[in-house]
């Protein structure tokens, strides 16, 4: 007997023995980098016709039943499904219910229908609706603007050190920066350079909005998918309407304002360049281990618990003068001076809170106490088992050299970002309309997966040697030594 067809609006929980007849708009992997990449599911939107969007997902172990047939923008009848309810963080459709594949689920690829299936639909929203989101993971929307500008720094092929900035306008003028992590920014290179022009409109799927020292980015997820110019119709309008019909390029220049290679570099080359090549702004990557944690100079300094800035010591209280602040809440920051060495040479690297809490996975503030108030404010621990615990290990480090480092008082390199000793990750692809392959883990959120708090999101890279800003993954708290919590001793904090 046949299945009664049901639209996806009228979805309840629970087996659903109906037929619904979807077209399949995008498809994802998602995956979990705290277990090496390990696939978790296959993910997807489907729509039907009645422009109802839900969010589907195949389990790991049954992607293979299904993974050969499924092809972006194909229309399928889909029958024996699980109905459940959606997570409510990360959401990419504005259902409350999505769809789980199981072992009776069928899955059957049409190829006419008699029913009019959009073949698009995104989840745009406004510059302060976007403001809204940040910081909350609640949702991933999509994101469409003018290109104004594009900064780059690849690496060949060091997950995680590759990224893409893009400044978009959005239609109400104002300008927001996405950001393009790991597989993510060669992907979107190699389309750039495919294209036959730079694109004038570029829209992004599934973001994630965050907040950092006040200004909004929108970070790049598994569910990311770029798009140029009239790749899609909602595109197209927009490109039409620009003043330009987009086909002078002569008029303006390239917006591809930095594109720089971040070459590996041995310490002594390192510590050879800085007293040879003319001052300029520039990174490289170093592999080193790390061998002691200098304590001469601390590992911390007092900083507000809003910008992050170091807080000025008065006689009973703390003073933030970027915020104005003059009985600021004060939070431990990282400030913490690596030796490092390799079989070339040894040289110290500056760590910054951003990167050594992404390191440990634990805040400043959770390894530490403040205690006391204003010139009395000492801290309670000269070292945390946290840090000392990374002495010994391996990392490879991606240094920001500015003009400073090539004086001669330069002492330290600092630090923007911390890999550790792994493979390289394979390339990924923003190709159209191809069926799902294994690709490259991507370090980010894998919306509508139940592992949620396996999977993190990376944030846009704007913190500065100055800058003690939580910009990395949510650190999650790490149980501390007894011992160590109740340390009497009083260590060194600027």
């Amino acid at each position: 007997m046949a299945s009664s067809y049901t639209l996806l609006a009228n979805l309840r929980a629970g087996r659903c023995s109906n037929t619904a007849e979807v077209r399949l708009l995008r498809s994802w992997e998602a995956r979990n980098i705290n277990k090496g990449g390990e696939l978790i599911s296959v993910d997807m939107l489907f729509i039907d016709e009645n422009s109802t969007m839900v969010q589907g997902s195949i389990p790991a172990l049954r992607q293979l039943q299904f993974k050969n047939r499924l092809a972006e923008g194909s229309i399928y009848t889909l029958t024996g499904f699980d109905v459940v309810r959606s997570n409510p963080m990360f959401r990419l459709s504005d259902s409350t219910f999505s769809i789980h594949f199981n072992e009776g689920t069928e899955l059957e690829k049409l190829s006419t229908t008699v029913r009019t299936i959009p073949t698009e639909l995104f989840r745009f929203r406004t510059y302060d609706q976007l403001r809204e989101l940040a910081n909350t993971g609640k949702q991933l929307p999509d994101i469409m603007g003018e290109l104004c500008q594009i900064r780059s720094t690849i690496t060949d092929r060091i997950p995680g050190a590759q990224r893409v900035m893009l400044s978009l306008r959005l239609e109400s003028g104002t300008v927001v920066c996405v950001s393009l992590f790991d597989s993510l920014a060669p992907a979107f290179h190699s389309k750039l350079d495919s294209y036959v022009r730079e694109p004038k409109i570029v829209l992004v799927t599934g973001v994630n909005p965050k907040i950092v020292a006040g200004k909004l980015y929108l970070n790049g997820t598994s569910a990311t998918r770029v798009f140029f110019d009239s790749e899609t119709a909602v595109g197209k309008d927009a490109f039409d309407r620009l003043p330009s019909d987009g086909t002078d390029q002569s008029a303006s220049s390239s917006k591809v304002v930095h594109t720089q290679k971040i070459e590996p570099m041995k310490i002594s080359d390192l510590n050879q360049f800085v007293i040879t090549a003319d001052p300029q702004v520039v990174e490289f990557l170093c592999t080193a281990k790390l061998t002691e944690i200098q304590v001469a100079e601390g590992w911390c300094y007092i900083g507000c618990s809003v910008c992050s800035k170091k807080l000025i010591r008065e006689e009973t209280s703390f003073t933030c003068a970027p915020c104005n602040e003059t009985n600021a809440v004060a939070q431990l920051r990282y400030r913490v001076i690596l030796s490092v060495s390799d079989e070339t040479g040894i040289a110290a690297f500056l760590g910054f809170d951003t990167e050594i809490t992404k390191l440990t996975n634990v805040l400043a503030a959770e390894a530490a106490q403040i205690v006391g108030v204003g010139l009395n404010a000492q801290v309670d621990t000269d070292l945390p088992r946290v840090l000392s615990e990374l002495v010994g290990k391996t990392y490879t480090f991606q240094l920001k050299l500015k003009d400073f480092n090539f004086t001669a008082h330069h002492q330290t390199f600092t630090i923007s970002r911390i890999f550790p000793a792994r493979d390289l990750a394979p390339l990924l692809t923003f190709a159209e309309n191809v069926e799902v392959h294994e690709q490259a883990h991507l370090q980010n959120v894998a919306p509508g997966t139940d592992d949620r708090a396996a999977i993190t999101s990376d944030v846009a890279e704007v913190s500065t040697a100055g800058d003690g800003t939580l910009t990395g993954r949510e650190a999650e708290a790490n149980e501390h030594d007894a011992a160590e919590d109740n340390a009497s001793k009083k260590a060194r904090v600027e």
